[in-house]
């Protein structure tokens, strides 16, 4: 089965102050009612003291937050994940929260809909500068080895003219208090690993980049001198 992935690049890191850890909070709120994937999320990181303990801190809820906050404060380095596999007959989501980017891979196929109100979600809370749904399709063709890959569905942080590149299915505009820039989505069969997929996000690629809007691979020294 695949495994899709939602990869953010960030400008700063992250877990510095609450307001980013309540960013966290909100997002798996907010989520929560896209999906039935969503609705439940249990701690993947524990104590060795106390190994069943998390299995107990169900989010979203007060008490399953108070648990994550307790250890993001004492280090701010710390790195955990939420993840759905206590629940029966549902595919497979987790959530990882870490200093230098946020995560979630999810193996559900979900509409452009969906995966636009996650992405809508995301940017209310956080500064992104780039967001898309990656997996090995779009590694394969990805154009340049030295940027992150353009995938079928991503968030740019530039205004991109609907009639700017060659393929293009919707574009919704983000202008809030974090970000500024617009959500670009392909193809609506936008995990169809088709021939004609294929040749949509490698031409939008080439246009992205030209735009600069394709952020390099590798994550630039200033984003740790922040």
């Amino acid at each position: 089965m695949r495994e899709f992935v939602l990869s953010t690049r960030l400008p700063k890191e992250l877990g510095k102050s609450s307001a980013d850890f309540k960013a966290l909070e909100n997002i798996v709120n907010e989520i929560s009612v896209i999906d039935p994937i969503f609705a439940n999320w249990y701690v993947n990181n524990y104590d060795e003291t106390a190994p069943e303990a998390p299995l107990e801190y169900k989010t979203p809820s007060e008490r399953g937050f108070k648990y994550l906050f307790n250890k993001k404060n004492a280090d701010q380095f710390e790195s955990f994940s939420l993840w759905n596999g206590l629940e029966e007959n549902i595919d497979s989501a987790s959530l990882s929260f870490r200093s230098f980017t946020l995560v979630m891979t999810f193996q559900k196929v979900l509409t452009v809909d969906q995966i636009v109100q996650i992405f809508k979600v995301l940017l209310k809370n956080l500064k992104i500068e780039y967001l898309y749904v990656n997996y090995k399709f779009f590694r394969d063709i990805n154009v340049l080895e030295h940027r992150l890959p353009t995938t079928s569905i991503c968030y740019v942080s530039l205004d991109v003219a609907a009639d700017y590149l060659p393929h293009l299915y919707k574009k919704v505009d983000i202008d809030n208090e974090y970000n500024t820039g617009t959500i670009l989505v392909f193809d609506e069969n936008w995990a169809s690993e088709t021939d004609d997929l294929k040749t949509k996000v490698q031409e939008n690629s080439i246009a992205l980049i030209e735009l600069g809007a394709i952020p390099e691979a590798t994550i630039p020294d200033s984003f740790f001198e922040q």
